[in-house]
């Protein structure tokens, strides 16, 4: 839908007569898609237009090509050419913290463009959890938050020695994700997570901090059991 959608108003945005709005509606309102399609599909030739479809989450645009690799590039021009620090600190944390969690955590590998740096990922199937309906979410609240206690449990006992330099070393601090609400994958049909995507701003800090991610991000998750019943769980 989203492919559709930007390749008919990419179309449509030169009928806009001054170039420099033209400009400026193509990169602001647009995020510049074109331009990071085609950067990305000249680096990586074998990638084929016809089996990509577009995605947009958060500040990032994600090209998915056949369901199995996706492409993320940031929306806005200033963070997409000045993101790699930020990218290579996210590699080291899922790297260093993968082997202790309980669902799958993209692997990252960096695709520098000629002009733009991409993060390539598996694609791991499954929905945004905080997409389905509050009467889903709901009726499946007592397995789901039971899942995320279970990771959330795992993730906050893990100190791994590799990244202790991005660490305080204070006792009363974890390793947090941050940002769980919109980031947590689930098949919709066994309503099992699937994968926890997005680790841009894990940190070193207090466990309240997915706690509060998981329950004030979104205003649907907030109408659901889910919050307090995975707090439940994870003191239980």
């Amino acid at each position: 839908m989203w492919k559709l959608f930007f390749n008919i108003a990419w179309f449509f945005s030169f009928l806009i007569i001054i170039p420099s709005w033209r400009h400026r509606f193509q990169n602001w309102n647009l995020y510049g898609y074109r331009e990071k399609l085609n950067d990305l599909l000249n680096t990586v030739p074998e990638l084929k237009y016809k089996k990509m479809r577009l995605t947009k989450g958060g500040g990032s645009l994600a090209f998915v090509f056949d369901d199995k690799f996706v492409y993320r590039v940031r929306k806005r021009d200033a963070e997409a050419l000045d993101v790699f620090p930020r990218i290579a600190r996210e590699i080291r944390i899922t790297n260093a913290l993968r082997r202790f969690c309980t669902v799958k955590i993209p692997k990252i590998q960096i695709i520098h463009g000629n002009k733009y740096v991409f993060y390539k990922t598996d694609f791991i199937p499954g929905v945004i959890l905080a997409n389905l309906s509050v009467k889903t979410l709901n009726a499946h609240s007592d397995e789901i938050a039971a899942q995320l206690a279970k990771f959330l449990k795992k993730l906050h006992a893990a100190n791994p020695v590799s990244i202790t330099d991005l660490t305080d070393k204070s006792k009363d601090k974890h390793w947090c994700h941050t940002d769980l609400c919109s980031n947590i994958l689930i098949d919709p049909e066994t309503f099992v997570i699937t994968g926890i995507i997005d680790w841009e701003w894990a940190t070193w800090c207090n466990v309240s901090a997915d706690f509060i991610s998981l329950y004030n991000r979104r205003r649907k998750m907030r109408r659901t059991e889910i919050p307090i019943k995975t707090v439940i769980k994870y003191y239980e």
